[in-house]
């Protein structure tokens, strides 16, 4: 397939509305771009007919009222001679679905790329801390001295008509990055503030929390897509990876959230992602998948990885600190195996710094998501004062960025190919004890 054609006008939103002319749409990404962009359309008058998306955890749900169809729908509605454009709505692996479109008898007239027109994504971290201490994540590193605190309401605003100046087109944004947006008493506010504005919310959370009500608030707001965090449907499981939680708890919010979207008729995507680890991939996996069939949720596994990327870049340089080492031993896919899993989609550029822009609570702008160590990488001390041609000039001149790149750790970090990793997962076993036993590693 040549490349798609991007007609060349000044203003993105009129130029896209022009490009898709009167044809429906089917949007290629059934997360939070897509959802995103479903959002932006339905305001413009422009016609859904479809997602489409490769997860077969996705195949068959509902998203906004939009039916869930696996690639080789193209090929079926292609055939009925249906007028359409598929719109590419994703923020990491644009190529490789490109080069698949060929296969479904399309050409680069069919293809729209949403990134063209919108050429940055935003995450806001509305919490600068964590209820939980999971040992992948900076707030479960011993050493930890990130800031912590809330963004107020106002600020969150400013940041908004900021984002809608910087970015006309913005569809959706992230409320999360290290922090736990629950723990945000307005969180609904928030909700209903981005709502007005015509922009699509997701949430991830790890619902270990006691806010009956406060869940109550923000599911009644009707976010578009809700992640939720687990390890584990037993404690012993759940306990080694989500440290300091309380999985009971994270079950019977999950029961809660189906109550409240059945009375609020909400559309909140609920979409469980399933870390997968040595312990937790067995009966775990089978329980925690009975539960969301139950509940109507989607789950997603994911083959565990080492976050934050500072602590990547110390195993790679031969110096892993004992956090590391010990949260290895239960790893189905270690770092080497990984990176060498990634390393064929391999490239010199890097989606996060390219069109990924990350705001603290405290309006500071890290290089990006990967990132905890604050020294040396930070962009921006006032993304309100910033502009966006300094955020990307900065970003450009990060040593840390040139260290990841060496060793292929974007790649990493986004998980590519999966076939590769699921694979090597395949061949470790399993040491999943359910819910009685230990639950030590082989």
């Amino acid at each position: 397939m040549s490349s798609p054609k991007v007609a060349v006008q000044t203003d993105p939103r009129a130029r896209l509305i022009s490009d898709i002319g009167d044809r429906e749409v089917v949007i290629w990404g059934a997360r939070m771009t897509g959802i995103g962009f479903a959002r932006f359309a339905k305001a413009q008058g422009i016609r859904t007919r479809a997602f489409i998306d490769s997860d077969p955890a996705l195949r068959g749900k509902t998203v906004s009222g939009i039916r869930i169809y696996p690639p080789d729908y193209l090929a079926e509605l292609v055939a009925t001679g249906t007028r359409f454009v598929v719109v590419l709505a994703v923020s990491i692996k644009e190529d490789e679905i490109i080069s698949s479109l060929t296969g479904y008898g399309l050409s680069a007239d069919d293809l729209i790329v949403y990134s063209k027109y919108c050429k940055v994504f935003y995450t806001i971290d509305v919490v600068g801390s964590c209820n939980l201490k999971c040992p992948s994540c900076v707030h479960g590193t011993p050493d930890n001295s990130m800031p912590t605190g809330l963004m107020s309401l106002d600020t969150f605003k400013k940041v908004i008509d900021k984002i809608k100046t910087d970015a006309p087109l913005v569809t959706h944004v992230g409320l999360y990055n290290w922090g736990e947006p629950f723990l945000h008493p307005e969180l609904h506010h928030i909700v209903d503030h981005l709502h007005r504005n015509d922009i699509a919310v997701a949430i991830s959370s790890n619902l270990s929390f006691r806010f009956a009500d406060r869940l109550d608030r923000v599911i009644k707001a009707n976010p578009e897509y809700l992640k939720v965090s687990v390890s584990g449907y037993f404690s012993k499981a759940y306990n080694n990876t989500h440290t300091g939680g309380d999985v009971n708890l994270v079950k019977s919010n999950m029961y809660r959230l189906r109550y409240l979207i059945d009375r609020y008729s909400a559309d909140t995507l609920v979409d469980v992602n399933y870390h997968l680890y040595k312990d937790n991939n067995g009966i775990n996996l089978t329980k925690m998948r009975e539960l969301c069939t139950e509940l109507g949720f989607v789950l997603s596994t994911v083959n565990a990885l080492v976050m934050p990327l500072e602590k990547v870049l110390k195993h790679c340089e031969g110096r892993p600190d004992p956090d590391t080492v010990r949260l290895s031993e239960n790893l189905l896919v270690s770092i080497d195996e990984g990176i060498s899993a990634a390393s064929m989609f391999k490239s010199s550029r890097c989606s996060f710094m390219d069109n990924q822009v990350n705001i603290n609570f405290d309006l500071t702008v890290p290089i990006c998501c990967t990132v905890a160590e604050r020294q040396g990488n930070i962009v921006e001390e006032n993304f309100l004062a910033s502009t966006p041609r300094s955020i990307e000039e900065k970003k450009a001149q990060a040593s840390i960025c040139m260290k990841c790149m060496a060793y292929g750790l974007p790649e990493y970090n986004m998980g590519y190919n999966r076939a590769a990793w699921d694979e090597i997962a395949s061949s470790k076993g399993s040491c999943d004890s359910g819910s009685t036993g230990g639950s030590q590693t082989t």
